[in-house]
């Protein structure tokens, strides 16, 4: 185990923030991925960031940190979802693209404008179809999305945080590329089709 986490399992508080902190885009990325809400999410990461606290003591370091962090936080994004569903019918936010892929898909989703004025409408309409394609996607095909092609994870990472074999990881990435691949051809089809 490295010196950081040695010091937060004798309750340093400091080291436990700075080990958090290394992994907290990656977590924000995934709690995105699965609850498609920025509260949500939000929410999430705190709860994760205070049970992960309480855990450290017993944190036998029998996998990498980050992932013991992503699945307290996947299980986490789970009680969330839970109890948003009953207590709200829909979702009011924007969704996971803009979050997860940051400036570029705020600038390119924002009331269908491009604000920076680089990209062409035919890319902006890409953009958005792409968007709209990742938003009819499951939350565990976003997450697995997510994980292999924003956060740039092995498949034996996603493994290890998904507790199943790297077979199973592959498998499930290969079918969720194939959901993402209807979604996105169905849509550009019924426009071609429109015109």
């Amino acid at each position: 185990m490295n010196e950081l986490v040695i010091r937060a399992k004798q309750g340093d508080s400091d080291a436990f923030v700075e080990l958090f902190e290394r992994h907290k885009l990656a977590l924000w990325k995934a709690a995105m991925a699965v609850l498609d809400n920025a509260d949500d999410a939000a929410d999430a990461l705190q709860e994760t960031a205070v049970k992960a606290w309480k855990a450290i003591p017993l944190f036998e370091g029998r996998s990498a940190v980050g992932t013991w962090l992503t699945r307290i936080l996947l299980r986490t994004c789970s009680d969330v979802a839970r109890r948003r569903r009953r207590e709200t019918p829909c979702s009011m936010d924007d969704g996971f693209f803009s979050e997860a892929f940051g400036a570029a898909g705020e600038e390119l989703s924002s009331n269908g404008r491009n604000a920076v004025g680089s990209v062409s409408a035919v890319d902006h309409d890409i953009v958005l179809d792409v968007r709209g394609a990742v938003d009819r996607l499951s939350a565990d095909d976003r997450l697995l999305l997510t994980f292999f092609y924003v956060d740039d994870y092995p498949t034996r990472h996603i493994a290890e945080i998904l507790n199943v074999s790297e077979g199973a990881v592959r498998t499930r990435l290969s079918r969720a590329r194939d959901r993402f691949k209807a979604l996105y051809l169905g849509k550009r089809q019924e426009e071609v089709e429109a015109v």
